[in-house]
């Protein structure tokens, strides 16, 4: 199973195991991606080692090569020089140096192979990382409201409505009798008023003697009179 695998299960079980005890998905969520993100430097740190390992074989397999291709040529050396044993060891060690260069051949293919799988699981890594922290936003404003719907909800779950209705009925009723109460005032100070002033006025209409009805009826006449003569 590939690091990248391990890691995934790990990271379900983690997730799984958060979700049942009702944690906090913004909190989860930021751990898993801190986790991750460590996983990602592990892994690129093994990316890097491996390389390195593959640069040094490199270097080894062409060093082996480098010296078989010296002692080929110091075989071809002697035998122009009619020196047939010196040319037999010089082949001798062309082929030591052949065969370490093929071990390390071997070796680099595996760690080529390596290397690349580490690369595509640090890849999938990031990738898987990126991708969480794009969903982590969505989810979160998802937490936020459904948060708010419970909360709304819960309340009005505990509300007693009928109560609540019946003491606002009560209260619009309050209000209503203190306008009409109001109202009431109001018209019984305007009659008041209105009742004083024809009072006033009755009063000074019932004053008048009849003697004083009959002289100002005589100084009307007299005046009457006085303006036909006039004429």
């Amino acid at each position: 199973m590939g690091i990248l695998s391990r890691f995934v299960n790990v990271f379900r079980s983690n997730v799984n195991d958060m979700l049942d005890k009702a944690e906090d998905p913004e909190k989860m969520l930021n751990q898993m991606i801190t986790d991750m993100e460590a996983q990602k430097r592990q892994t690129k740190n093994q990316v890097a080692h491996v390389l390195a390992d593959q640069k040094r074989l490199e270097r080894e397999m062409a060093k082996e090569q480098e010296e078989a291709q010296k002692w080929e040529q110091k075989a071809i050396l002697a035998v122009q020089n009619e020196k047939d044993d010196l040319a037999k060891e010089a082949l001798l060690r062309k082929k030591e140096h052949q065969k370490r260069a093929q071990e390390f051949e071997q070796q680099l293919a595996v760690h080529t192979k390596n290397t690349e799988n580490l690369r595509q699981s640090y890849q999938q890594l990031e990738d898987k990382i990126e991708e969480i922290k794009r969903k982590k936003g969505l989810l979160v404003a998802k937490q936020k409201t459904a948060e708010a719907q419970k909360s709304m909800y819960s309340t009005l779950e505990g509300m007693d409505t009928t109560s609540a209705i019946a003491t606002i009925e009560r209260m619009e009723e309050k209000v209503e009798t203190m306008q009409d109460q109001s109202e009431a005032y109001l018209e019984l100070s305007q009659d008041e008023g209105k009742d004083s002033l024809e009072k006033q006025f009755a009063e000074l209409e019932g004053g008048a003697s009849d003697v004083d009805i009959e002289l100002l009826e005589l100084k009307k006449r007299a005046l009457l009179e006085h303006k036909e003569e006039s004429n």
